[in-house]
């Protein structure tokens, strides 16, 4: 849950130059990359990736890829990841206020006879309250549903005029990822 708020709110402070009837702001971003795996731990399901720049990163794979074992060391790896955030800066309806955490996950597999590949997608919509807010060091403390804490700092400072402690903020993430394991010739 801690995650979902940081990952939310690394895309809030947009929200907080909207007036409370303003629409939405949305953000997306789509990365598409080559790596090389490097290293499998098949015990957690760990793949390391080496991108095409050189850096390692090390993802989990879950259990929709039901092929993990054709995964080897060498192989190269198409990995298209999309994520779009949605935020404002309004009172939440009487559905948020009685569900503030909400998450939605959908999930699918490559037939059999193809390459290994899987895509996921998840959406969250978190409802945080702003604790404390700090115009001089242009950060603002949210406290999630669960009573979660977590302070971002906001770029812009004029974003900070508008909101005032105890002003809700409703958050929307949605993310989808595709993993597709076929070779990939260089």
């Amino acid at each position: 849950m801690r995650a979902c708020l940081l990952l939310a709110c690394l895309f809030v402070a947009p929200a907080f130059a909207q007036q409370t009837t303003a629409p939405p702001r949305t953000v997306e971003q789509t990365v598409e990359a080559t790596a090389t795996v490097t290293a499998i731990d098949k015990a957690r399901r760990e793949v390391t990736l080496k991108s095409e720049d050189g850096e390692s990163s090390k993802i989990v794979v879950g259990p929709e890829v039901q092929r993990f074992d054709e995964i080897a060391v060498g192989d190269t790896v198409r990995a298209r990841y999309t994520i779009g955030m949605t935020t404002e800066l309004r009172a939440p309806t009487e559905e948020e206020k009685k569900e503030p955490f909400v998450a939605l996950e959908s999930s699918g597999k490559s037939p059999e006879g193809t390459a290994p590949a899987a895509g996921a997608a998840r959406m969250f919509r978190i409802v945080a309250t702003i604790e404390a807010l700090d115009r001089t060091t242009q950060t603002v403390t949210l406290k999630g549903p669960e009573g979660a804490y977590v302070t971002v700092k906001v770029e812009q400072p004029e974003l900070l005029t508008k909101p005032r402690i105890g002003d809700t903020v409703v958050v929307s993430v949605a993310e989808s990822v595709a993993l597709s394991l076929e070779k990939v010739t260089k």
